[in-house]
């Protein structure tokens, strides 16, 4: 055997052992610590170990011939086939089909279809193996177009993509009208996104002339054609679907949609606006606005488009009223047990508003956008056909980057009184607090360059000193300083900026592994003060009473926190905004660029007269104070905390959260913090609690290795990874006579 035939072989056996311990990682936890075998045979010695033995023989294939996959790579439709096949997987592995059966995943769906007599034949099929093949058929045309260049298969893979999710969505309805009941699953819904993707790569396939795809150029052609236009349209998806369809009230027993809820309060006392808005005000504002803004943003009339927004703008105060009256006259009338406003309500209404703020921000882009928009994405098109600034290059098309922030401020906005009270306090706890901690640190381990591995100090500073300013610790204030949490927030960032300094005064003179170094261990001493200082903090058991939720009463204006999550993350959310806007300013001041040349090289920099020490100090000053409110904030919402809150892994995790979203990055530092700290609560259900870590760490590693510079790069480091200007080269390159034609 010849050494080329013993690396593939070696090759080949290593994708099919990668198989077999993906058969173990995947799966319910089997066995126990006894009995490792029968954990083993239940995972490799069964049907379900072929299917991953060929993602292994797929992976030796991939990998022996990538030199000959990589050309087809660039080409038209790769990447929509990718992300829909994916979108499709997950949502009949991962999601709810039918929340009436069993554990309601899809596997637990199709085996109690397969042993139902009784059942329409289609639906039978479709969860009993057709789904597979259907996916397999259409990503297989769409491979073979690709591949070959023959239209014929793009359009035969987009005509199966909408016949598939017409069958998905006829299957499940099958299975819900069955069982009965009420369902309120998603995977239907996002497997009938994956087909529409699936159908975008397979029209991309047919319609294309192009050889190599430039997803860039793509998309700022379609977001600079007619600015704002894709925000009224997916608006105007969306709010068709929650006026029609969507639940309204009493999600769990009456599953009432917009008619319906009408009908139900009628004659019992409903304000007259909010019966006019059941009755056709609903369904008039959301036509008329989104008449003004598409006409706006396609025939770029500023003043229609102001409008439309100012009319979107309405119909979101008029939805939110008219929730807060049906909610609270059925507390009145106590259905389903509640016994105050905000209960009760279905996503539609929300729903209903994330359409008419989105119908309203297209009007807005389309009044703001600057004109000439075609020649604008041409020139911007040209930058990135010429490899220019890569990552300045995309959604530069005009009212791109508007785009973008009105859908992330409508999700945040409308999306979290649609979860479940489990993902409410996810949002608050986890992900709000920890992007704040994240955006903190990013100014000291992302802008000025300073690995700091004892942050979450400055945390436990901060929740310490707002128990001890409301009265929770042993150690009272003077009656006359003793105040509500939200006035501790100013002197939780006093303190925590006065401690970054003290800490940063002696200690900043090092570098590198020896300022981490010193930064550990002010974490660790910070907690074990806290555990062993009895009479200031409680020692172990932390607070002795409750720190009480926030309140504000200011005359007729009277408003307390703590009766439910939301509450936490509207104010949460707020404060976010000011910090994130505050710290772009600083990031673009003669502070930030100080920073920036620190980070590059601290002696230049010194060179040039910056006051290096000076600089740093106030990065570490300005990034504890930060973690000073995300303290008053975890210190008021969970009420009682102990030292083991602020362990050394928890500054570990945020140094993680700010590498993965992009070091330097705003963004990638807010998109960091939310994406890991949302995993793990979502692998609960997926895999056992055992294998948690690994997958968190899988993900990680493949970040690292596939988008070194992190989720969303600061521009700086993408320039440094990928090259500043990369043109083309005009001029004949000379190659030797033997590589000529």
């Amino acid at each position: 055997m010849n050494r080329s035939s013993s690396e593939t072989l070696n090759r080949l056996l290593l994708c099919l052992a990668g198989a077999l311990v993906l058969a173990l990682m995947w799966g319910p936890q089997e066995g126990n610590f006894g009995n490792y075998w029968f954990a083993i045979k239940e995972s490799l010695f069964g049907p379900r170990v072929l299917v991953f033995l060929a993602l292994g023989v797929l992976a030796f294939l991939a990998m022996t011939f990538w030199p000959r996959v990589v050309p087809f790579l660039t080409r038209p439709g790769v990447w929509p086939m990718v992300a829909g096949a994916l979108t499709v997987v997950a949502s009949q592995t991962l999601m709810h089909w039918a929340d009436q059966v069993g554990d309601a995943k899809f596997g637990t769906v199709a085996s109690a279809a397969a042993n139902t007599n009784g059942l329409a034949p289609l639906a039978s099929a479709f969860f009993g193996g057709l789904c597979w093949a259907m996916l397999v058929i259409v990503v297989l045309l769409l491979a073979a177009g690709i591949v070959s260049g023959l239209r014929n298969f793009g359009w035969a893979a987009a005509v199966l993509s909408v016949v598939s999710a017409v069958i998905a969505y006829v299957s499940h309805s099958a299975v819900v009208d069955f069982v009965g009941g009420v369902d309120h699953s998603l995977g239907v819904y996002v497997c009938i996104v994956g087909y529409l993707v699936l159908l975008t790569a397979g029209l991309v396939v047919a319609m294309s002339h192009a050889q190599v795809a430039n997803t860039r150029r793509a998309v700022n052609q379609a977001l600079g054609w007619r600015p704002g236009l894709p925000l009224v349209l997916i608006g105007a998806v969306l709010g068709a679907i929650s006026l029609a369809t969507s639940t309204w009230f009493s999600p769990a027993n009456r599953n009432a949609t917009l008619a319906d809820t009408r009908n139900l309060f009628r004659g019992t006392g409903l304000a007259p606006i909010a019966v006019q808005y059941l009755a056709w005000l609903g369904w008039t504002i959301f036509a008329i606005s989104l008449v003004l803004s598409g006409v706006a943003s396609y025939r770029r009339i500023r003043p229609l488009g102001w409008a439309g927004a100012a009319l979107g703008a309405i119909g979101v105060l008029l939805t939110v009223l008219t929730l807060y009256r049906i909610s609270s006259i059925g507390a009145d009338l106590h259905v389903d047990s509640a016994d105050g406003p905000w209960q009760n309500l279905g996503a539609g209404g929300w729903m209903t508003c994330a359409a008419l703020f989105l119908i309203g921000a297209g009007g807005y882009v389309a009044a703001t956008a600057p004109r000439h928009s075609e020649r604008t994405v041409e020139v911007d098109s040209d930058a990135v056909a010429s490899g220019r600034s890569a990552s300045g290059a995309f959604l530069t098309a005009p009212g791109a980057v508007r785009s973008g922030l009105m859908v992330a401020i409508a999700v945040a906005l409308f999306y979290p009184p649609t979860a479940n009270g489990f993902w409410q306090s996810v949002l608050v706890s986890e992900i709000g607090i920890y992007v704040l901690l994240a955006v903190g640190l990013n100014v000291v381990v992302g802008w000025a360059g300073l690995l700091d591995l004892g942050f979450i100090a400055f945390y436990a500073i901060g929740s310490y000193t707002t128990a001890y300013l409301v009265g929770s610790l042993p150690v009272k204030p003077p009656s006359w300083l003793e105040m509500s949490p939200l006035l501790a927030i100013p002197f939780a960032v006093v303190i925590c900026l006065l401690a970054g300094l003290a800490l940063g005064a002696p200690t900043l003179r090092l570098r590198g592994d020896y300022l981490a170094i010193v930064t550990l261990g002010f974490g660790e001493i910070i907690r074990i003060v806290a555990v062993n200082a009895d009479g200031v903090t409680n020692g172990s058991q932390g607070p002795q009473s409750q720190v009480p939720h926030p309140v504000i009463n200011l005359g007729p204006v009277k408003i307390t926190w703590g009766l439910n999550q939301l509450q936490y993350w509207y104010l949460l959310l707020v404060f976010v905004l000011v910090v994130v806007l505050a710290f772009r300013r600083l990031e673009n001041s003669r502070i930030g660029r100080s920073w920036a040349a620190i980070r590059e090289d601290e002696v230049a920099a010194q060179a040039t007269g910056i006051n290096t020490f000076r600089v740093k100090l106030l990065a570490f000053a300005i990034g504890a104070s930060t973690s000073g409110v995300a303290g008053v904030f975890f210190a008021s919402q969970i009420g009682f905390f102990t030292p083991d809150n602020f362990l050394l892994n928890n500054s570990i995790l945020v140094v993680a959260y700010v590498v993965f979203g992009g070091m330097g990055s705003l963004p990638g530092a807010i998109a960091g913090a939310a994406l890991l700290t949302w995993l793990p609560e979502f692998l609960k259900d997926q895999v056992p609690a055992a294998d948690r870590q690994m997958w968190i760490g899988a993900v990680v590693l493949l970040m690292m290795i596939f988008r070194p510079g992190g989720l969303i790069p600061a521009r700086r480091r993408a320039v440094e990874l990928s090259g500043f200007d990369q043109r083309q080269r005009l001029e004949p390159v000379a190659v030797p006579a033997g590589e000529g034609l």
